[in-house]
């Protein structure tokens, strides 16, 4: 092939560019919207394409990130689905298209949400709940020769006790910083005891903890949020003497349950004083004192204070003939002078059995339980032949957990005249003995496999419409997806991350739930030799 000349070469390039000027791709009318206007366009789009957008220009990262438009995303994905389930649950009507109101507070008990402005980070922290996707951090505690840390979480800090370190408090976002720490006794006594229960209660901010003793004293101690600050307020000696095991606080009242099955609700208001503040011949108020004839483990104790009076709640297991083991609810209910008002019991067996309590056999039957076949009180329809292994009480949610791989739900309705327990329903989901279980007053819970390492959450809600019922099914679930992963760190006490397989969990003993949150759960896991506080972020 013959070479081409300089000349022929030149006379291509003007072609050439040309040629390119004139290849004008299509017009971008989008972008010289206004703002408005493009705003109200992405509203119609789907999550998927919101994304997508944000990728294409500063421009569209802002618009796209909007937080009205997410907030609008949010209330489609979860509040809207929630009021139309709530609404076939009391059998009322609900308009087939519900506009959006940009009102948090009548969100269907979404008021907590009223001071966020982030949207997108609620609609993917929401979204990463419904998945069980989350990252998890691990804090590791020696174990021996101390005895077992007492792990408690409220308002994102962690408070740890054992007789080593005192008192101390960690914030969840940084699990690996101490922010406060004190002894559990007085710097006149010469050796330290050691702590068998743990109780805290968040008011404004500041945060009260009370730590209970093997010797039958209790102290109550506050952190300030503002300067993570931790006081000693007073120590107080128990009224029993013995070892206490188990505390519940709301501010200002106490529920003390010691080794002798003695029951004690103190009002620390005499006793309660600000940081700083001597505490010297202050006595808290002994409000009321129960003694338990017979009380098998486990129990749960709650404390629900409302501005006329103060509710407190003992949930029991006891065995039943009928029926297997049981729950048992005593219910307190007292002044705020601390005069006893009522003194209520109440048990599951009922519910066990499938019976409808009084007050529904009294009101007119409704069309969908005229359609259900007779229930015949000789055969339960939920029947355990071993004691719960947990139990967790936030009314009105009542949940037990089972070495048979389930759960059991029941509702506890107490209004001013009386006490009772509303249906039952069995939860399956786990594939091994459910060894804790925890659970919110808004219907959230968790439970912790004892092998396995399976974690599994809980949307209760949509199970109050079934309560009663005889179907045996899978509840909605899902299990924890841990996406994080890393090497562990090799000084005590640091921060560990690392992916949480079901084959790397074979020298695990036992797991507790510590508590959780919209962002977080905590769970504390004894290993051979440790103690291993872990973090699953959601955020």
């Amino acid at each position: 092939m013959p070479k081409r000349c300089r000349e022929n070469r030149d006379s291509d390039l003007p072609q050439k560019r040309i040629r390119a000027r004139n290849d004008v791709g299509p017009l971008d009318r989008l972008s010289r919207l206004s703002n408005e206007l493009l705003l109200h366009i992405l509203s119609f789009l789907p999550i998927s394409s919101l994304n997508v957008c944000q990728r294409l220009s500063h421009r569209f990262h802002a618009l796209g990130g909007d937080s009205e438009i997410w907030k609008k995303q949010y209330y489609s994905q979860w509040v809207r689905p929630r009021a139309r389930r709530l609404a076939n649950t009391r059998r009322t009507t609900l308009p087939a298209k519900t506009d959006y109101s940009p009102k948090v507070a009548t969100w269907f008990d979404h008021g907590h949400l009223a001071q966020e402005g982030n949207w997108k980070r609620q609609y993917r922290l929401r979204h990463n709940w419904s998945k069980g996707l989350c990252r998890v951090t691990e804090v590791q505690f020696p174990q021996p020769p101390c005895p077992p840390t007492l792990v408690s979480f409220c308002a994102g800090v962690v408070f740890t006790a054992d007789p080593a370190h005192g008192l101390r408090a960690w914030n969840t976002g940084d699990s690996a910083r101490c922010l406060a720490r004190i002894p559990l006794s007085a710097p006149s006594k010469s050796s330290s005891m050691a702590p068998t229960a743990l109780a805290v209660s968040q008011i404004q901010d500041e945060i009260e903890i009370s730590v209970g003793l093997e010797d039958g004293h209790f102290s109550l101690f506050v952190l300030n949020l503002q300067t993570s600050q931790l006081d000693l307020q007073s120590s107080h000696v128990g009224s029993s003497g013995a070892a206490i095991t188990a505390m519940a606080l709301s501010s200002p009242y106490l529920m003390v349950v010691s080794q002798h099955k003695h029951l004690t609700l103190y009002n620390l208001q005499s006793g309660s004083h600000r940081a700083g503040e001597k505490a010297e011949g202050s006595e808290p108020h002994q409000v009321a004192s129960l003694n338990a004839d017979n009380i098998v483990a486990p129990m749960t104790l709650s404390l629900r204070v409302s501005s006329s009076e103060i509710v407190a709640t003992i949930v029991y297991s006891f065995f039943h003939i009928g029926c297997g083991w049981s729950l048992g609810i005593q219910e307190l209910r007292l002044g705020k002078d601390g005069q006893q008002l009522d003194s209520r019991l109440a048990t599951t067996v009922d519910s066990q059995y499938g019976l409808r309590p009084l007050q529904s056999r009294k009101r007119r039957r409704s069309a969908a339980e005229d359609n259900q076949p007779p229930i015949t009180p000789g055969t339960p329809f939920i029947l355990h032949q071993q004691p719960p292994t947990s139990m967790s009480y936030s009314h009105p949610y009542l949940l037990s957990s089972h070495a048979d791989n389930t759960l059991t739900m029941y509702l506890v309705v107490s209004t001013s005249e009386n006490l009772f327990v509303q249906g039952g329903r069995r939860l399956w989901g786990h594939t091994s003995s459910v060894s804790a279980v925890q659970v919110t007053n808004r219907g959230k819970a968790v439970s912790v496999s004892s092998r396995g390492g399976e974690i599994r959450i809980w949307e209760l809600e949509m199970a109050i419409s079934s309560l009663g019922s005889r179907k045996f099914f899978e509840e909605h679930s899902v299990q924890l997806n841990v996406g994080n992963k890393g090497e562990p760190a090799s000084e005590p006490g640091g921060a560990i991350y690392h992916n949480m397989g079901s084959g790397n969990v074979e020298s695990q003993e036992l797991t507790l739930p510590i508590g959780f949150d919209d962002e977080r759960v905590l769970l504390l896991r004894e290993r051979t030799g440790t103690q291993l506080l872990e973090c699953y972020d959601f955020t």
